[in-house]
């Protein structure tokens, strides 16, 4: 959503799998693995009329895995591309929300992933699970309230990610959800603003032909502090980190300690 009547985005996501989990404790990491990953967005929001509007976003992520037995796998390119339509709720009590439906479009390249064979030995990473997009048109769902309190802006807002069907190679993605609850202030000037926020974020796991896959899937609580500034006229950049405070894994995975993005946008 945007007061502007087009607004472009660019964003970086950011996070290294480093560390063994099983459920909520640290494990051993036998084979030293790791997941570095990258995530460019690019968002492109366009507001139709004052109360409706819509948002495109494409992902190009870049992935590189790692092990202690010289094994090094990189890859890279479009994933998948999400359209929503947004419409902005009239106020009530002060209260003002928007709800937000469309669905992730499969742009992503897929591949037959196998990993029963591949995990047998204790590793964390399947070897050639190169998926950057599910391979299917997945709906998506959401909705937020914002309320100005005492010149401290008081948020929240909901999403899912609702796959109802296996790819061509018999991958389903699991479903995902988000809570999410915060403040925000502006600190010394308007151009400057300090936020926080409470997320839960629930993700089922994968199903391959019927069966679980062997890793993913899970509960994560984050708190996740930011800024954002303005910069120029129409100019905004953004940076925050999410910080994991609690984790219940539905396996043995690994997972970050942190979880960075930082973005810019322009309104016009």
């Amino acid at each position: 959503m945007t007061d502007s009547r087009f607004k472009l985005g660019a964003w970086l996501l950011s996070e290294d799998r480093d560390t063994v989990y099983e459920g909520s404790k640290k494990g051993d990491n036998l084979h030293n693995e790791r997941t570095q990953i990258r995530v460019p967005l690019i968002t492109v929001d366009v507001r139709l009329t004052e109360q409706l509007g819509v948002q495109a976003a494409v992902t190009i992520p870049d992935v590189t895995r790692t092990t202690t037995t010289n094994f090094k796998e990189t890859f890279s390119g479009l994933g998948d591309t999400s359209i929503v339509g947004w419409y902005r709720l009239r106020p009530r009590y002060r209260w003002y929300g928007v709800i937000n439906v469309g669905a992730s479009l499969p742009t992503g390249k897929i591949e037959t992933p196998r990993f029963r064979s591949e995990l047998q030995d204790g590793d964390l990473v399947p070897l050639s699970r190169l998926q950057r997009g599910s391979g299917t048109f997945d709906p998506l769902f959401g909705a937020s309230v914002t309320r100005v309190v005492s010149g401290t802006t008081v948020f929240g807002n909901v999403a899912a990610r609702v796959p109802v069907a296996e790819n061509s190679t018999g991958l389903r993605t699991g479903a995902s959800s988000e809570l999410n609850g915060g403040l925000a202030r502006e600190v010394g000037t308007h151009r400057l603003t300090a936020f926080a926020r409470l997320g839960w974020l629930h993700r089922q796991q994968d199903v391959f032909r019927g069966t679980p896959v062997l890793v993913g899937g899970g509960n994560w609580l984050y708190m996740t502090p930011g800024v954002a500034a303005q910069v120029g006229k129409g100019v905004q950049v953004q940076a925050e980190v999410k910080l994991p405070v609690y984790r219940s894994l539905a396996n043995r995975q690994l997972d970050s300690s942190a979880v960075f993005q930082f973005g810019i946008s322009r309104g016009f």
